[in-house]
């Protein structure tokens, strides 16, 4: 059975016996040593988490475009998604674990505060960002990109038909998470200094 049906099954076959934001999820499923699946309706598709003796341990991303599996699944996880919880038997779920198994958790760990941290200094300010992604010089659209400090989310977007996304950050060094239409994510350091900046991405 392939993943997809073996998720959809059991969401049929079981009822959900929770609900709450990742940070909440993953105590409940600690706490109780649960086994089974979250899932969470993220907008342009279903993520779920497969969880195994409570640790989050396989995740999977379904949407039009194509399933992602593992790592690559929670790269654009903000943490303020409300999953459901259907418990699973853990060798069910184990079977299918390593077909989608998380190997970095630490996208799931840095997500777990709820909001971006405020750091009263007077040499910092916060600038309007914009990423231009472009592809063989022509703008593309619908792209998936995040903004990322030291792990955690600050911002997601996703590029108008002039190929543009756009954020308010405080002035400092981040990580763009780009995912390209091929499902492949690429990472580029950027560095917001003031405010207005524009930032072009070539995915070649």
């Amino acid at each position: 059975m392939e993943i997809n049906e073996f998720l959809n099954e059991q969401m049929n076959a079981t009822t959900s016996e929770y609900s709450s934001k990742l940070n909440d999820l993953k105590k409940y499923a600690t706490n109780g040593n649960k086994s089974g699946i979250g899932v969470a309706d993220i907008g342009f598709g279903m993520l779920y988490l497969l969880f195994k003796k409570g640790e989050p341990e396989g995740a999977v991303e379904i949407e039009k475009n194509g399933i992602l599996l593992g790592d690559k699944a929670i790269y654009l996880l903000k943490g303020t998604e409300v999953f459901s919880f259907h418990p699973v038997d853990q060798e069910v779920i184990g079977s299918y674990i390593f077909l989608c198994r998380i190997f970095d958790r630490s996208h799931l760990t840095s997500n777990m505060s709820m909001a971006m941290p405020t750091i009263e200094r007077r040499n910092e300010g916060t600038g309007a960002f914009t990423v231009i992604i472009l592809k063989g010089k022509v703008p593309q659209s619908g792209i998936h990109v995040s903004i990322r400090k030291q792990g955690r989310v600050i911002g997601s977007d996703v590029t108008t038909p002039e190929g543009k996304a756009y954020f308010k950050v405080l002035f400092g060094e981040y990580d763009c998470v780009v995912m390209d239409r091929d499902r492949k994510i690429r990472i580029f350091p950027v560095a917001v200094r003031s405010g207005g900046r524009e930032e072009t991405i070539e995915l070649g």
